[in-house]
């Protein structure tokens, strides 16, 4: 058993329950939990497949748009900030997966005392005399353990017996007990655990508030990034047909106003059968990367022979830039919110931080990669734009890297209309992503979740537009989406990775009275949630949360 005094915990041969032991019995506890599950896990996922869709999530948005904030801040600040954010992150990461087990296993416990309470007449009374019978031995440590901070238990079955009998079964059948049985989105999380008086009602509000103007930057970030290169691609193919360059700002309003239309009906239409869609646009976005990486190291090959080696000159550290990085690495590893429909489905839950592990290092190498190819080969361009004509000229880097490509002439320009169009395919992650916002603000509000077959009540329409017109109204006034990265990752996508699932994770223990000195092994335990853990993850929020402010208002 895990923590101090386990020794003095019940032996298989001293239990007080032998129902523990009864496979009739965890069964029904089971089945009962199963029975009270309201967002089920959907089909399995093994291994593999859960590293290759975290991985589809991380490379999103963000390989466009770190070469920029390296140039900014020098490949080697640029990857320390990577790493450091990586680290705290995964950290944070298993604190949001051992309280999902925990927000379970509160289920489970309610399922359990339904249960028990169901039990014939006889069972209970069998029970009962096993709670006085170890009360004459003076058997104590089971009850002092994980009662201690609880109220005297009353007497009858519904007192002290079913709070015992739980005390039990949680340390011999952890496995059952802290088994994800539901996706508990993290602010769901929240509302179960803390929900006590008016201060975790309150921190519990700053949640939502926190994770909302997260996912409302992420629907921003999305639209800017759909239209911006919706409007390099038409550009493009217009150079590339021989027609007249239109006017890039009148494209640019064009394409906002269009998408708009598209994704607005898209947000009432049910959207969970798109895994094929998905999976297509997935293998897309590998091969726009795998281009991406490939033309980066052939122009850096080519400046080498052409330059030589004491000619580059990359730029190393560059403190300025530090907010460059750090916003979108934040907005990289900022998957917390997401992280209950990755990990929840995995064949073998155990291994949910190796998923994240894995795909955390093969992205942090393949954006290394990327990154110091790009410094090589266009941070000493010294047009600031690229031209739109296959075979043109080359510019320095641009906020979103796959702009970068708009001369390249391979097979005829085609090539470079893949790279500019492909950022265009996440115009599908719109309307999940405004779903998904639409949906905790719902929560939040305790606004009834409209029926799927009849979506156009005038709540689920009022809340689509409350979550669609702002993001559309940002993309028109600016295109700039290293900013709407750098402000709404800086503040709300660092205390939605770094802050809330630390608060979760110890109002989680408490309510299960899971305390160090008393805890049980159980799947998910985190290693890191401890006092050492907790302050570091508090210090480095601090200084990030000071660093960003310093760079973004006074200097």
């Amino acid at each position: 058993m895990a923590g101090e005094g386990s020794a003095s915990l019940p032996t298989e041969q001293s239990r007080i329950f032998p129902e523990t032991r009864r496979e009739s019995f965890k069964r029904q506890f089971s089945e009962a939990a199963d029975e009270r599950v309201q967002n089920k896990l959907g089909s399995k996922m093994k291994f593999s497949e859960g590293v290759i869709f975290m991985m589809n999530s991380l490379t999103g948005l963000s390989v466009l748009t770190f070469p920029y904030g390296f140039a900014q801040a020098g490949i080697l600040l640029g990857a320390l900030i990577i790493l450091a954010s990586m680290i705290i992150s995964f950290m944070t990461a298993t604190f949001m997966c051992e309280a999902l087990t925990i927000a379970n296993a509160l289920e489970y416990e309610e399922a359990e005392k339904q249960v028990l309470e169901e039990q014939p007449t006889e069972v209970r009374q069998a029970l009962r005399e096993h709670v006085e019978r170890v009360s004459q031995e003076e058997v104590h440590s089971l009850r002092k353990k994980l009662l201690e901070d609880n109220a005297t238990p009353t007497s009858g079955f519904r007192g002290k017996t079913v709070q015992f009998f739980q005390a039990e079964n949680r340390i011999k059948n952890p496995e059952r007990e802290f088994k994800i049985r539901e996706r508990v989105e993290l602010g769901a999380v929240g509302e179960r655990v803390l929900k006590e008086g008016r201060a975790d009602k309150i921190i519990a509000a700053g949640i939502y508030v926190m994770i909302l103007v997260f996912t409302y930057g992420t629907v921003s970030a999305l639209v800017v990034t759909v239209n911006q290169s919706m409007a390099h691609t038409i550009l493009g193919a217009a150079s590339l047909l021989g027609y007249p360059e239109p006017d890039e700002d009148q494209v640019y309003t064009c394409c906002v106003v269009a998408v708009f239309f598209i994704t607005l009906p898209l947000c009432f239409k049910n959207l969970q059968n798109t895994k094929k869609f998905t999976v297509v646009i997935m293998w897309c976005r590998f091969l726009a990367i795998a281009i991406l990486l490939t033309v980066g190291v052939c122009k850096s090959i080519e400046r080498l022979q052409e330059e030589g080696l004491e000619a580059i000159r990359i730029p190393l550290w560059r403190p300025s830039g530090f907010v460059a990085v750090f916003g979108n690495s934040v907005w990289l590893c900022g998957i917390h919110h997401y992280l209950p429909s990755m990990i929840s489905p995995l064949e073998e839950q155990t291994k949910a931080p190796k998923v994240i592990i894995t795909a955390f290092s093969s992205i942090y190498l393949l954006i290394i990669s990327i990154c110091g190819t790009a410094l090589v080969a266009w941070e000493e361009e010294r047009w600031t734009k690229c031209s739109s004509m296959p075979g043109g000229h080359y510019c320095k880097i641009q906020p979103l890297y796959n702009l970068n490509f708009s001369p390249l002439s391979l097979a005829g320009g085609a090539v470079a209309l893949f790279l500019l169009a492909y950022p265009t395919m996440a115009i599908a992650s719109i309307p999940i992503a405004a779903i998904t916002t639409r949906n905790t603000m719902g929560q939040w509000l305790g606004v009834k979740p409209a029926d799927p077959e009849s979506p156009y009540t005038f709540s689920n329409v009022g809340l689509t537009m409350a979550v669609l017109t702002p993001p559309f109204t940002v993309a028109l006034i600016t295109t700039d989406v290293q900013a709407v990265i750098q402000y709404v990752g800086g503040y709300a996508g660092l205390s939605v990775s770094f802050l809330c699932p630390m608060i979760l994770l110890i109002r989680c223990r408490q309510k299960l009275n899971l305390k160090k000195e008393f805890d049980v092994d159980r799947p998910l335990k985190s290693a890191f949630a401890n006092r050492i853990g907790y302050t570091a993850v508090t210090l480095l929020y601090l200084l990030a949360l000071y660093m960003v402010t310093k760079r973004l208002f006074f200097s």
